[in-house]
């Protein structure tokens, strides 16, 4: 085990766990992303992008979970997901998320956010460093790679309405 995730892993608080479990749930953890994201955009076609973005970074983070089959480090803990363990999808989202608010004044609070989030993943011992480091290049290509699609398509639209 790499020594940041020791470290994570050696953190024992009754209240961080309890914040780490609600992270972990997956409608929770989904509900709290949407409300990031609307609160932080108020450009609805903005929003929408960065929705698509999250789509398709997660699902290119479960081809990439399912396809590489790594198993969880919790193996022997009384609880553990039953999915792969790299990358981690938790922290797929919080960085995608913190990306796209990169240029804005609360980019620290989303940072911090990404962070804590991935930081929970190790804690709870659900995951270990370098599929907290995938996590990040998966946001990072992925959220790149949408954003350009999006603009190329934008700029069509706009070529198409005006008459160009």
């Amino acid at each position: 085990m790499d020594a940041i995730t020791a470290l994570a892993l050696s953190i024992n608080n009754p209240v961080l766990r309890m914040i780490d479990l609600l992270i972990d749930n997956d409608f929770f953890y989904a509900a709290l992303i949407a409300a990031l994201v609307l609160a932080g955009e108020n450009r609805n076609e903005k929003r929408l992008e960065i929705f698509t973005i999250l789509a398709v970074v997660l699902v290119a983070g479960v081809i990439i979970k399912g396809a590489l089959a790594i198993p969880r480090p919790c193996t022997g803990e009384s609880w553990c997901p039953t999915d792969y363990s790299f990358p981690s999808l938790h922290a797929v989202a919080a960085f995608t998320l913190m990306i796209a608010f990169l240029k804005k004044r609360t980019y620290p609070l989303y940072l911090l956010f990404a962070l804590f989030v991935s930081f929970t993943r190790l804690n709870l011992g659900v995951h270990v460093f370098v599929d907290i480091a995938a996590a990040l290049s998966i946001a990072l290509v992925g959220y790149y790679a949408v954003d350009l699609a999006w603009r190329s398509t934008q700029l069509r639209m706009m070529r198409d309405i005006h008459g160009s």
